[in-house]
């Protein structure tokens, strides 16, 4: 598997080449590089086992990142404004929920944790609304952390972060090496002891996932 262009063939860069176990069929190997892109913002997370873990935006990325949550041993609610979404998150045995009131949106966040909010919140939706940051930020537990992986409007209120000191940070893409040159077109790995996890490192624990069964992409495909 690699990040290619969308053709037949394609030359491509060691670094970005992960070998397909043979349990995995190349419909769902075609999501690797999608729930890498997730995975590289749950890595920036650094989730804990029995941790709550808020996935706001329940595209592909949001259903592959809820399902490597819950590989890791997380309590995930997964949020979005579409009905059907959710349903397809239940599917998958994901905690789905709704967004209507927001106010009463952040108030079963707050009951389902205890009153002391989720401990992470992965931000995987599209909107310019700044809503989404807003909302995260209220969810969110003291000290907790706000990864954005998704575009959403970033007109940060000071007082929604300052309060609680939460953490706030941007994912790029799929993991490191991604757009270093060297790295992509002159083939330079980076030390194994220093930077575990790649984008190539990366590609392949999303392949183990999917071998071990813990992704299900099935329920994902619409078309062919």
């Amino acid at each position: 598997i690699s990040n290619g262009p969308h053709s037949e063939f394609f030359s491509a860069s060691k670094n970005l080449v992960a070998k397909v176990p043979d349990n995995i069929e190349p419909s769902q190997a075609s999501f690797t590089v999608l729930a890498s892109i997730g995975l590289q913002g749950i890595r920036l997370m650094s989730p804990m086992i029995g941790e709550t873990v808020v996935v706001y935006g329940l595209g592909v990325i949001g259903l592959l990142s809820s399902q490597i949550l819950k590989a890791n041993g997380c309590n995930v609610i997964g949020i979005d404004i579409d009905e059907n979404k959710c349903h397809l998150a239940r599917k998958l045995d994901i905690n789905a929920l709704i967004i209507g009131d927001k106010d009463l949106l952040v108030r079963e966040i707050m009951q389902q944790t205890n009153e002391h909010g989720a401990d992470s919140i992965l931000i995987t939706a599209k909107t310019d609304a700044n809503d989404v940051i807003k909302n995260s930020a209220n969810m969110c537990k003291k000290r907790g952390k706000v990864i954005l992986i998704g575009d959403v409007g970033l007109n940060l209120d000071r007082n929604d972060f300052y309060e609680k000191e939460i953490s706030f940070q941007v994912s790029s893409s799929y993991g490191p090496g991604r757009y270093d040159y060297t790295y992509e077109e002159k083939n330079i790995d980076y030390p194994y002891a220093y930077v575990r996890w790649t984008a190539k490192r990366n590609f392949e624990a999303i392949l183990n996932l999917m071998s071990a069964d813990k992704i299900n992409t099935d329920d994902l495909v619409s078309k062919e």
